[in-house]
């Protein structure tokens, strides 16, 4: 799972304690709102290929 810190619609620590009690993970965080793929574009392009890439 992939938040990001400055989200104001669902801020990191909702994100965060949901993560942990409904999937018992701790999220992978990055920055950015809620609209990262519009603010970071190349940050989230990157940091989701690195998920493809053993």
């Amino acid at each position: 799972m992939l938040i990001t810190r400055e989200d104001r619609f669902f801020p990191a620590d909702f994100q965060r304690r949901v993560a942990a009690d409904r999937l018992g993970v701790a999220p992978d965080e990055m920055d950015g709102g809620h609209s990262v793929a519009l603010s970071h574009p190349k940050q989230l392009a990157d940091r989701l290929t690195a998920y493809l890439l053993p």
